[in-house]
């Protein structure tokens, strides 16, 4: 019994772990010099890498979260004694992203990593509902939009594949999990953006227009 609490354990810890390495912060350290944590929306996370630093390295930084989240599933896959240690680990990835021991227990969103470990714990419906915020993205041109139309496929997906209903509701406590991060972060993105915005683009959370708009300098 001490065996099989022990494994639980380590497979939640070892989740948590590789969800807490801060990828999307050294990729902009690294290329950019620069702490992404004040920069920008003031995220941990691809989207404003991709802003800040350049397109193709917030991709780099995207596929990296969403690598570690994988890695996190398949471990706990293979670690895991019971169901709910498993199901556990699918939380603990997203929280070492969104509370990093190596940020100072700060952090993203932990879209990715969330992203990562549904799609090796349900990798047909996780794809479809990929596939489906790529559309919306492609119509709106606007990530915000894709993804507020794309979640509940990714929520609603996986009994069509096969998956028992409980596993929608799984799904959606994730990503419920992601939303009270954003609120927390609120404060703190509004305060960087104020501060230090994207060149282009405005981020979902930013609604004062008159404060919005940077002015434009005179040739």
């Amino acid at each position: 019994m001490i065996c099989i609490a022990y494994s639980d354990l380590l497979a939640v810890l070892l989740a948590y772990l590789l969800g807490a390495i801060p990828f999307s912060y050294l990729v902009a350290r690294w290329k950019a010099g620069i702490n992404i944590y004040e920069h920008g929306e003031g995220n941990v996370g691809a989207r404003n890498v991709y802003h800040v630093v350049g397109p193709k390295w917030g991709v780099l930084a995207g596929v990296l979260d969403v690598g570690k989240g994988t890695a996190a599933c398949l471990l706990a896959r293979h670690l895991a004694v019971s169901q709910a240690a498993f199901l556990a680990a699918g939380f603990a990835a997203p929280l070492g992203h969104n509370f990093s021991p190596f940020l100072r227990f700060r952090g993203g969103k932990g879209v990715g990593a969330t992203a990562g470990f549904l799609l090796g714990f349900l990798p047909l419906s996780t794809l479809a509902g990929g596939l489906w915020i790529a559309a919306m993205y492609l119509l709106f041109r606007d990530m915000n939009k894709a993804l507020n139309f794309g979640i509940p496929a990714l929520v609603l997906l996986p009994p069509v594949f096969g998956a028992p209903l409980w596993v929608s509701l799984y799904v959606l406590c994730l990503f419920l999990m992601l939303a009270v991060k954003k609120i927390i972060d609120l404060p703190h993105e509004r305060e960087v953006w104020a501060r230090s915005p994207w060149q282009k683009g405005k981020p979902g959370f930013y609604r004062d227009e008159s404060n919005s708009e940077q002015p434009v300098p005179h040739p």
